[in-house]
């Protein structure tokens, strides 16, 4: 496997290409790029890592100002000198999920074929897949064990994941706002939200990005 990390305006990003990402659904993704931030600084021993794992429409720029909206982070006020998540004294990581929409591998991304866009065609997604992916950064980083990971809601289940499937290499989680699985009534709204997305008529079953129109 090669990993190429490079700058860009939405961050950083690494790219891991060579060894396929096996997902739950049985597709694999055989190449993955991971955006991703970073504030303060790693120690010498590598154990005061944590990370942050973002909801389902928040980014990486947990701590710093997006550079598309202008919009300040989503966590800006915890995260810094002398804030609760004390970047004089931790390294914090937080990167957009696969399946994202800000710089990570997702249904924006071209395929391996060079035919476009995945679009609807990207593989369905799992909780565990993000965390795999956010495996292969921390990797890439040398970092062995995180000190915490947390997040609150589609964040909190990914602290909840961590804890659960590699407990061996998270000291701490704080999931918020999350519980290990949705109730009849969340899967409801959430059903109601997804064919208000169909039913957009620039949604264009889902490929969108080959013309000019976006949903709204």
């Amino acid at each position: 496997m090669s990993e190429a990390q490079t700058k860009t305006d939405l961050g950083e990003t690494v790219l891991f290409q060579g060894a396929a990402l096996k997902l739950d659904c049985g597709a694999a993704l055989e190449d993955v790029e991971i955006a991703f931030r970073t504030y303060g600084q790693l120690n010498a021993d590598k154990t005061n890592a944590i990370l942050i794992c973002h909801a389902l429409t928040m980014d990486q720029h947990a701590a710093s100002e997006n550079p598309l909206s202008g919009k300040p982070g989503w966590w800006i006020d915890l995260i810094g000198a002398g804030k609760i998540i004390d970047t004089d004294t931790y390294f914090v990581i937080c990167s957009n999920v696969i399946g994202g929409c800000a710089g990570s591998t997702g249904p924006q991304s071209q395929k391996p074929d060079g035919s476009g866009p995945y679009g609807t065609d990207f593989p369905v997604l799992t909780i565990a897949d993000m965390v795999r992916a956010q495996g292969l950064l921390i990797d890439h980083l040398g970092i062995d064990s995180l000190f915490c990971v947390l997040g609150g809601s589609m964040g909190g289940m990914q602290a909840l994941e961590w804890a659960a499937s590699h407990p061996e290499r998270v000291f701490s989680a704080v999931p918020i706002a999350a519980s290990t699985r949705h109730s009849s009534q969340n899967i409801a709204f959430h059903e109601v939200g997804r064919q208000a997305i169909l039913a957009d008529p620039h949604f264009q079953g889902g490929r969108y990005y080959e013309g000019d129109e976006r949903p709204r």
